[in-house]
């Protein structure tokens, strides 16, 4: 298997995983073939890239959470129906629990217009797996789990030209942008008299500082250090890293290993580092499918990671040898290709 930009794919590759269009309904199914009026569409709905099955693969990228439980969350979120996410949200616990690995080694598709919510959905399953490294009890996981899903919420009340806006926010607009996570508090509070049940305050607590950073120099409040509730500490950390690797109309996606860097950078000063040093554990810094640049001037495809060693994957060689870094420990990963 391996992920493969927009912009190379052919016809005649095979994708393999499911491909969802910008109403969350199935575009192409896994083990289809490409054609040129599918990577049309693929390439009009901005998705970044895909993955794609190669001859004689030996690996595919576990999967965490279903595609199912995905897409039933995106569509309540669409629906702002609170009462559904909240259900999901144990829902995404229980899944996660369950799974026999959480190490993080696929990248997200998602095209540019279902951002919104696939981001939200991704940052539950990232500060789920988080809160599981940090030992929280289930019934915390369970709240950290509602405030990750709904932690943008608040956003369906900042104007649909401010959100999709396919560039930089001005500095008005970003001012405005900044009130989503007051609107998110006040929709929460405002659910039970329209049929919403009781959110528990931790929860609503977590989604209205999410953007608190380490060092007070965050929003609304401007809270420093452990004033700021755990679960948004670990929101934010998950937060930034999707936001970060995901492709936008006004930018590119940094890669993993990049966007694991600027976490570590910022450790102590945007994020808490007992959080950052929890979720690069679970963090493979070269995911299943990416190209890489190594050392010896050879280039090669990942096909497995060592979950005690993220650094150091198996790589399958453009020659079709396989290398297993952990036996190769003078061959280092330069770059990620694509």
């Amino acid at each position: 298997m391996r992920y493969v930009s927009s912009k190379d794919l052919q016809p005649g590759m095979v994708i393999s995983s499911n491909l969802y269009d910008n109403n969350e309904k199935i575009l192409l199914k896994a083990n289809t073939q490409l054609t040129e009026y599918f990577i049309n569409r693929i390439s009009k709905l901005q998705f970044d890239g895909v993955y794609i099955f190669e001859k004689d693969d030996v690996a595919k990228a576990r999967q965490i959470v279903s595609d199912e439980t995905r897409m039933k969350a995106i569509n309540k979120l669409k629906r702002l129906d609170i009462n559904a996410c909240i259900f999901l949200a144990n829902d995404i616990v229980n899944e996660i629990r369950s799974s026999k690995s959480l190490i993080i080694e696929q990248m997200s598709l998602s095209s540019y217009d279902s951002y919104t919510y696939v981001h939200s959905v991704n940052v539950d399953v990232l500060s789920v797996i988080i809160g599981i490294g940090m030992g929280l009890r289930n019934e915390e996981l369970e709240k950290l789990s509602q405030a990750a899903l709904l932690h943008d919420i608040g956003k369906c009340d900042v104007p649909l030209e401010i959100v999709n806006k396919p560039a930089k926010l001005t500095s008005e607009e970003y001012e405005e942008m900044k009130k989503h996570p007051e609107y998110g508090l006040k929709r929460l509070r405002d659910g039970r008299s329209q049929g919403t049940e009781e959110i528990h305050a931790v929860v609503k607590n977590a989604v209205y500082s999410h953007h608190e950073n380490w060092n007070g120099t965050g929003y609304p409040r401007g809270l420093k250090g452990e004033a700021i509730h755990l679960f948004a500490r670990i929101i934010h950390v998950a937060d930034v890293y999707d936001a970060l690797t995901a492709k936008r109309a006004y930018k590119d996606a940094s890669n993993p290993s990049d966007a694991i860097e600027y976490l570590m950078a910022n450790s102590g000063s945007m994020f808490d580092i007992d959080v950052v040093n929890t979720f690069i554990k679970y963090l493979a810094p070269y995911p299943i499918g990416c190209d890489v640049l190594l050392s010896t001037g050879q280039q090669g495809t990942v096909i497995e990671n060592n979950e005690k060693y993220l650094s150091r994957p198996k790589i399958k060689l453009t020659s079709g040898v396989i290398i297993d870094m952990m036996k190769k420990l003078n061959v280092t990963i330069l770059k990620i290709l694509n």
